[in-house]
């Protein structure tokens, strides 16, 4: 996995070396990098949230589908909006 912020860290330091052994040009040439492609998007872009938040008057309407039913966890999850994942936790008491 990437670490963005200490990739910057060291080449902003290199370029500080490289510059106080005058070369200057190249020093600008690694900080021009450093500012122009090493930064993470902002969370901002992150996709809304597409299923209802699991609160616990929903995690018994899970519960009891479950136990009521013949109803897979997909059939369940659309049935009250949420993500077959998060029905799968609630049914294994991960939520």
């Amino acid at each position: 996995m990437s670490d963005i912020g200490s990739a910057r860290s060291r080449l902003l330091h290199v370029a500080e070396e490289i510059e106080s052994k005058g070369l200057v040009a190249e020093a600008t040439d690694i900080r021009a990098v450093v500012e122009e492609c090493m930064y993470r998007r902002a969370p901002a872009r992150r996709m809304p949230r597409k299923s209802a938040a699991v609160t616990p008057r929903l995690k018994k309407r899970v519960l009891k589908l479950a136990d009521t039913t013949s109803l897979h966890n997909a059939e369940i999850a659309v049935k009250l909006n949420l993500n077959p994942g998060r029905v799968s936790e609630i049914l294994q008491g991960d939520r």
